[in-house]
């Protein structure tokens, strides 16, 4: 009988090796496609981050104008009527070329100074120097009849509105007697690529929500609303924000859009506001 030795053979180094490079590989893969996947979602995470400020900011701020027993616009009107072209990339990019006017539309009642109204600088402005700063021009030319609306870069919405009245937020301010509503005074402020809402109360002083050049950071920094806005700002200095709009005064309603542009993501949201009450742009005949 011849016996045969037994042998116990293992993996040789040279096989260790090349499992080991092979594990590697797939280890590299895997971690790969899963950075790649991660960088997908922040990516998408910050796309919808993006289109949900912009939506949330312009319902918030059409709901404010919807409620309006009375609107004051400030608003900067290129001249010439050229239109800005807002960055893609990155906010706050220099623009040359253009010159603006800070311009300010209240109705009659509510004018003050050099402020415009939107009646007079509105559809019922068809020449005269004045025609210049109209915020709705209609001309008719071989029968057919064309609108334009004049484009408001805005710098601040001021408007007023009722509100039900609570003694739960008043404090120590003198209300006469039979008061059942109050009126606040809420400003919409545009600022480079931030938006800060302020509110001020008649008589509900503790719901109070405003700052002023005097105030500290952190009073202004309780009134920002979102600071995702998409801007351009001038050779001086001056910050165009991308807040747009036109006003038909006519028909009671306001077109809004707000151009937002963060992290390299972009979403525009925009649409009609019509307000409820009646004689917000126009004085009562």
């Amino acid at each position: 009988m011849i016996l045969k030795e037994k042998k116990n053979k293992g993996f040789t180094l040279v096989e260790l090796i090349v499992a080991i490079a092979v594990l590697a590989l797939l280890i590299t893969a895997v971690v790969t496609m899963m950075s790649h996947e991660s960088v997908i979602l922040k990516k998408n995470e910050a796309d919808i981050a993006v289109q949900n400020a912009a939506q949330e900011t312009y319902n918030d701020i059409s709901d404010i104008i919807m409620q309006a027993n009375s609107i004051k616009i400030t608003a900067y009107v290129p001249q010439a009527g050229a239109a800005i072209v807002f960055p893609k990339k990155k906010s706050g990019e220099e623009i040359s070329g253009f010159t603006f006017d800070q311009m300010t539309f209240a109705k009659k009642s509510e004018a003050v100074g050099t402020e415009k109204n939107f009646e007079d600088n509105g559809s019922k402005i068809s020449s005269g120097p004045v025609s210049d700063f109209y915020l709705k021009k209609t001309t008719v030319s071989g029968g057919e009849s064309s609108t334009v609306y004049r484009t408001l870069y805005l710098k601040k919405i001021t408007v007023k509105y009722s509100v039900p009245y609570d003694s739960a937020y008043n404090d120590g301010v003198t209300v006469p007697a039979g008061t059942t509503n109050d009126i606040c005074k809420t400003e919409i402020i545009f600022e480079g690529n931030k938006i800060y809402i302020t509110r001020d109360y008649t008589y509900m002083n503790l719901l109070d929500a405003t700052y002023s050049d005097s105030s500290s950071a952190a009073e202004k920094e309780a009134c920002l609303y979102t600071s995702k806005l998409n801007y351009v700002k001038t050779a001086s200095g001056t910050q165009i924000s991308a807040a747009i709009a036109t006003v038909d005064s006519d028909y009671q309603r306001i077109s809004l859009e707000l151009r937002f542009l963060d992290n390299g993501m972009t979403y525009n949201v925009s649409g009609i506001t019509n307000v409820r009450n009646s004689f917000v742009f126009v004085d009562p005949k």
